[in-house]
């Protein structure tokens, strides 16, 4: 089966947010990364998301399970934030953003 194309609609908010819109593929989604200090001045990510899949089942299995690949730990998506959340705090520290 050949793979889906896949269009990104992507804006940015220099030193700020990433927005991407997935405007074709299976899914119907915007997702956020967003930059921001805590209270304690600390760079923190912030990410979130509005997902949905074409022509499935809103809260189905097919959902359900795009849902438990973003929360995988060790290969979905919140190991991606990770990495790089630590990769713009490496390049903060060096001054290079």
């Amino acid at each position: 089966m050949p793979a889906a194309e896949l269009r990104e609609i992507i804006t940015l908010e220099p030193r700020r947010k990433v927005t991407f819109f997935q405007a074709t593929g299976p899914r119907e989604s915007a997702i956020v990364n967003e930059l921001f200090e805590d209270a304690a001045g600390e760079l923190q990510l912030r990410f979130y998301c509005y997902i949905g899949l074409r022509g499935k089942e809103p809260g189905g299995p097919e959902e359900q399970a795009e849902q438990a690949q973003f929360d995988s730990a060790d290969k979905g998506y919140k190991s991606a934030l990770l990495s790089t959340l630590k990769r713009t705090r490496e390049l903060l520290a060096q001054g290079k953003l």
